[in-house]
């Protein structure tokens, strides 16, 4: 080494190997792009990513955190999966009902898990799956092929439509596609609904959405609080038909019975995925909570149609009890 040269990495080298270390750690991990692709982008080598991964794990520029749901929770989830025959429970821990922060929270993690490049997923509409869907961070994988299970709402709250997810959804995985679904949810009468039926591009839709691999639901329950009812989908007289017909729920603008067969008057205006054909989706994924929303779990959770339930504390103990 020349006289008065330094080993030491000058402030500006320092700075630069910094940003390559959250550029490479950001590709990996958030991008999902492959060590050979990243090495290629980037002229090196790909054994000097693997380094460079390692090194930003060992100076923290990437945290790995694991965190184990309490015993409580895993048991009562083993419950109730038993129970209603399901292949999965997850019950989020919740400090106060109606906790639909860590409900979205621990349900974006989850379905982070499930995610797979290339995937065909199907999405619903509502608050709680809107609360999830916001919660979900870029993550490994590209390519999602994202469709809408039902029609849209006229409404009132914003952020909560199918089409406004499916964006989000596809803005957080690289190369993903949203076929969206250009009608109403529930129409004024059968006569509306077959023509709407009869567009080519509203067919085609849905029959990408029997096609989903996996797919993200939220349960109504039949009350004040319901979307469809204050999106004015449903009118009074509607509610009071429903109510006196059984009803106590709905998924994707369908409404079942207690027993989970599907019931009401509703479904001659409503524009959605079929019954039969959302329960041969392999995986679906329902996302509720709420004591105000027992009887509608339970009657979703009786239909046949959801694979995996993700609840709060507060909901499974309740729904555990039945």
């Amino acid at each position: 080494m020349a006289t008065g040269q330094s080993s030491r990495a000058t402030p500006a080298a320092g700075g630069r190997v910094t940003d390559l270390l959250v550029e490479v750690a950001r590709r990996f991990y958030l991008v999902g792009e492959t060590q050979v692709e990243i090495a290629r982008d980037l002229g090196l080598d790909p054994s000097t990513v693997s380094r460079y991964l390692k090194r930003a794990r060992d100076e923290g520029v990437v945290r790995v955190e694991i965190r184990p749901p309490l015993r409580r929770n895993v048991d009562l989830g083993r419950q109730l999966a038993d129970n209603f025959a399901l292949s999965r429970v997850v019950v989020a821990s919740s400090e106060e009902e109606g906790d639909l922060d860590s409900l979205a929270d621990v349900a974006a993690d989850y379905v982070g898990t499930l995610l797979r490049k290339g995937m065909r997923v199907g999405l619903g509409w509502g608050s709680t799956l809107s609360a999830t869907v916001g919660c979900m961070e870029p993550g490994a994988v590209s390519d999602l092929i994202i469709t809408q299970l039902a029609g849209g709402l006229s409404d009132p709250v914003p952020g909560i439509q199918g089409h406004e997810l499916a964006r989000h959804l596809a803005s957080l995985y690289p190369g993903s596609l949203v076929h969206y679904l250009h009608a109403p949810s529930i129409v004024d009468s059968p006569a509306i609904k077959d023509a709407i039926l009869s567009d080519s591009s509203v067919q085609a839709a849905l029959a990408l959405a029997a096609q989903s691999e996996l797919a993200l639901v939220g349960i109504g329950e039949i009350g004040p609080e319901a979307t469809l009812l204050r999106a004015a989908q449903v009118t009074p007289t509607d509610t009071d038909l429903l109510i006196a017909e059984g009803v106590v729920g709905s998924m994707n603008g369908r409404f079942f019975g207690r027993d989970g067969k599907p019931a009401g008057h509703m479904d001659e205006r409503t524009i959605a995925i079929e019954w039969a054909k959302l329960e041969a989706i392999p995986i679906v994924v329902a996302i509720a909570a709420g004591l105000t929303k027992i009887d509608a779990i339970l009657g979703a959770l009786r239909s046949g149609c959801v694979d995996v339930l993700i609840t709060d504390e507060g909901t499974a103990a309740s729904l555990a009890e039945r």
